[in-house]
């Protein structure tokens, strides 16, 4: 299967790394996709040109999807100011077809940041049109709409989930990752003194609790149609005690 995350910048795949790392496992292909170029994300040193920033933030995320085996690709918007144009939605809906999108993440309508929220737009439109067949470009459309999840917002305010993953086998990777984006380590400790790492421990323990685990991401399926499907996308593993 192949699995594509599309975020409005380089760190919001933190929200899915531990499920990420296990669709890897299970030999899934797993993709990067940023909308922005991330060139808004040094306050922690505001002297650093936004040029610098933005190469140093696509660079911490190109280590990321290799530390999960996959690739990163950057659309390059500038950040804070996405918007949802017919460029984008045409270069992410070519992008997707050539991926072959079976399943999509992104940001949740609700969150906090307006590139999130728009990006999650953006991906919606997108992933309808990826079965379009009058809308040609250079990759064939795919034969069927991938499905679509939600991550969970920021803080996992206002998130209601209809998944969650078990990450706890790979919570201790998870932190690992989430320590590749030391720009963003530093820039989010403006943020009351948190960090990723920090952020990672408390979210997904309490999404854990949610769910009788340890550690867990959540999720919300997109179900306006097609999106719906009655398959198991996510790398929800089978029950203890329970025969299949």
């Amino acid at each position: 299967m192949n699995v594509v995350m599309v975020g409005a910048h380089q760190d919001d795949e933190m929200s899915a790394v531990g499920t990420l790392l296990k669709c890897a496992a299970r030999g899934d292909s797993v993709s990067l996709v940023s909308i922005s170029n991330g060139d808004k994300g040094g306050q922690f040193d505001p002297s650093i040109p936004h040029d610098e920033i933005s190469r140093i933030r696509i660079a911490e995320c190109t280590a990321v999807a290799e530390a999960l085996g996959g690739h990163y690709y950057c659309l390059g918007q500038e950040d804070e100011y996405i918007a949802d144009t017919r460029e984008t939605r045409d270069q992410l809906t070519e992008l997707l077809r050539v991926l072959k999108a079976d399943l999509v993440l992104t940001s949740p309508p609700n969150d906090y940041n307006p590139d999130h929220i728009i990006t999650g737009e953006i991906v919606f439109h997108a992933v309808m049109l990826t079965t379009v067949r009058t809308m040609t470009w250079e990759a064939v459309p795919l034969e069927r709409t991938p499905a679509m999840y939600y991550v969970d917002s920021t803080g996992g305010i206002g998130f209601e989930p209809t998944d969650y993953v078990d990450i706890s086998d790979v919570f201790e990777r998870k932190l690992e990752i989430c320590a590749l984006h030391k720009s963003q380590m530093a820039n989010m400790a403006t943020f009351g003194g948190w960090d990723l790492v920090t952020y990672a421990k408390v979210v997904n323990r309490y999404r854990g609790l949610q769910c009788s685990v340890e550690y867990a991401e959540a999720f919300r399926a997109e179900m306006r149609w097609p999106r719906a499907m009655p398959y198991d996308f996510l790398p929800k593993g089978v029950r203890p005690g329970v025969k299949v």
